[in-house]
């Protein structure tokens, strides 16, 4: 939205006594025409017979000044005002940028943390689901053995009920028979009173078959009591062992471990169920709020997105971009080249320019291991390479800081004294090498300028076996162990504390390198498969860990895409880009849910390259706006990194 018209800025300089010779001409012509309209005015009181009064030519030249001046007046405001209105428009297009920059920065975190809330939320509502199923097994072995009681008793039940019809039969076969026995001694006493009778034999022969019918039914009585009684036998037996199996039964129930052990197990399983329900509605409230967040930054998103609509008529914003005052940037470089080494195309001097029309500063890290680190740095700073570089961050210099100032000390050689040493070369106090009596056993000591202690190599039989490395304070660094197989390799490499405690160990094999981190009590904290994992995990957990850190790494870098793609990492990345050949980093670094907010190109056709890709906003600094790739000296192809020697 143009406030003060379309066309190019009019500058101060653009006055008439500079101006062109048409633009004069115009103007005068523009004067001409006024003061023939003012010529030609008849005032109503003037007669016309009366001559017409010409303005003397002096007054109508300053009438024209006035003009003039009042008109360049006014170009000037508009000019001001025009100046203001574009630097407003920068100043609101980088704050519109700036704040969407932190609503995706911030949105992505609230994804990340949803993410991992959900997750949690999934695992917890696992465990909630993994103890239900817990206590249905628990509550189902519990419910059987009540079923099981609950059977043995019905069983004694119905048993006992069969036993009692049982003893109720037998008794009633017991009154029969005792009624049949009544009948026949009734008869017996009647045949008995009527034996001597001849008139009566028909009567006794019918009595006697009567009682030969009682004695045929009584002993099918008897067979029916007998048969009934050992049945009666065998069912108190099946009745007894019923009744010994309910109480065992029951008894177990009440005091059974087992038993027991299942009350426990469903009561702790109950106790765990509550505290984990309580935990899922911990997880959905949380869910809940990211939800709220989440639904809070796409409005505000939508906010700004109406916001560039309406003032830039895009969505999409392209800016400058500017170092923060408040964010602590640090320079990746994988070493520091020693002063006398530097080419005058130097990248870390290129990157300090950056900061001089700014009021930031910046760290520089490297992360191979440099004897003379300390000594660069501080030769850097004094001899103006750098002006706006804080310190050096590295991880083998943070081994030796962590015990701050150390003071000069002399230096106990790890040799048997059982041998007889000789001083071949130097001084009894500073030898440059000494060897046992035998000739076996010789060590080799290397000192700088200021005579400390450099390094000190062990011989066995004129071949190296190790090689210990020493700061300015004849303080022991580090040792290389030698590959008794292939004397051209290392075995091994050593990092020390200043209290000689081992702070990291390399141990090389044929195909790869393991690294472990210890800590002051011996103990193996971390171990990495390779150097550059362990450089990706030190920069995250011990260089950088706040958010207003910011890494500018070039993309060549071998961990640089490790670093990009973790969602652990605190700090801001800020690609530096040399070329666009990795098209898939290149689309992954433009993408639209990219971690990258801010880049810096090497020149301007790779700034060209990134416009080509861009379909969202960001902060992008050119180094050479000018597109002009100036070649490399020679000097710079010279083999710079300085790591322990390795053995040749």
């Amino acid at each position: 939205m143009k406030l003060f018209g379309h066309g190019k800025k009019v500058t101060d300089s653009a006055a008439p006594a500079t101006a062109p010779a048409e633009s004069q001409k115009q103007q005068m012509s523009t004067a001409q025409a006024v003061i023939h309209s003012t010529a030609t005015v008849e005032p109503a009181d003037v007669k016309k017979n009366e001559p017409v009064s010409v303005p003397n030519p002096v007054a109508s030249e300053d009438a024209y000044e006035k003009l003039t001046t009042k008109r360049e007046q006014l170009e000037k405001h508009v000019n001001q005002l025009n100046q203001q209105y574009g630097d407003a428009r920068n100043e609101l297009r980088s704050q519109l940028l700036t704040e969407k920059d932190y609503l995706r920065a911030q949105s992505r975190t609230v994804n990340h943390d949803y993410d991992k809330l959900a997750k949690q939320r999934d695992a917890d509502f696992e465990v909630f689901s993994q103890l239900q199923d817990r206590r249905n097994k628990v509550a189902a072995k519990q419910q059987q053995l009540a079923a099981s009681l609950n059977e043995t008793k019905q069983r004694f039940a119905e048993q006992s009920t069969i036993l009692a019809k049982m003893k109720a039969q037998s008794v009633q076969i017991a009154k029969q028979r005792e009624r049949l026995d009544k009948q026949e001694h009734k008869l017996l006493n009647e045949l008995g009173q009527q034996g001597n009778l001849n008139s009566l034999m028909e009567e006794i022969d019918a009595k006697r078959k009567q009682i030969s019918d009682i004695n045929v039914h009584d002993h099918e009585l008897e067979q029916a009591e007998d048969g009934m009684n050992q049945d009666i036998v065998k069912q108190e037996k099946v009745v007894a062992a019923l009744n010994k199996q309910v109480s065992v039964q029951e008894q177990a129930s009440s005091n059974d471990d087992a038993t027991a052990d299942l009350q426990k197990q469903l009561a702790a399983i109950d106790k765990q169920l509550s505290q984990q329900q309580d935990k899922l509605t911990s997880d959905d409230d949380k869910l809940k709020a990211a939800k709220r967040e989440k639904a809070n930054l796409a409005e505000q998103f939508q906010q700004l997105t109406d916001l560039m609509k309406f003032y830039f008529s895009s969505t999409k914003l392209i800016d400058n971009f500017q170092f923060d005052p408040s964010h602590h940037y640090v320079f990746y470089s994988n070493t520091l080249i020693p002063l006398n080494q530097l080419s005058e195309q130097n990248g870390l001097e290129i990157i300090d320019h950056l900061f001089d029309k700014t009021d930031a500063h910046f760290d520089v890290l490297t992360t191979d291991f440099n004897r003379e680190l300390s000594e660069i740095w501080d030769s850097y700073q004094h001899s103006g390479v750098v002006h706006h570089a804080g310190r050096v961050i590295n991880p083998y210099l943070d081994f030796q800081r962590d015990a701050g100032t150390q003071q000069h000390a002399d230096v106990a050689l790890p040799l048997d004294q059982s041998q007889d040493w000789q001083v071949n070369a130097g001084t009894e106090e500073q030898p440059e090498m000494i060897r046992s009596a035998s000739g076996k056993q010789s060590v080799t000591l290397q000192y700088r300028a200021d005579r400390s202690l450099e390094s000190v190599k062990y011989f066995q039989n004129d071949k190296l076996f190790k090689m210990a490395i020493y700061d300015q304070q004849n303080v022991l660094v580090a040792t290389q162990y030698v590959d008794p197989r292939d004397a051209k390799h290392a075995a091994s490499e050593i990092y020390y504390r200043p209290d000689h405690s081992v702070a990291l160990e390399k141990v090389f094999f044929e195909d790869h390198v393991v690294v472990q981190t210890t800590d002051a009590g011996k103990t193996v904290e971390r171990t990495f498969e390779t150097e550059d994992d362990y450089y990706a995990w030190w920069i995250k957990a011990h260089a950088l860990t706040r958010p207003e850190d910011a890494l500018i790494i070039d993309t060549e870098t071998p961990y640089f895409e490790q670093l990009l793609n973790d969602d652990d990492r605190r700090f801001e990345l800020i690609p530096l880009i040399t070329t666009v050949d990795n098209k898939a980093l290149i689309e992954q670094l433009v993408a639209d849910d990219s971690p990258v907010n801010n880049m810096i190109v090497s020149d301007e056709s790779v700034h060209q390259a990134i416009l080509k890709q861009l379909k969202r906003d960001m902060h992008i600094m050119v180094l050479d706006p000018s597109g002009v790739t100036n070649e490399k000296a020679k000097a710079a192809t010279i083999k710079t990194r300085i790591y322990i020697p390795k053995v040749s």
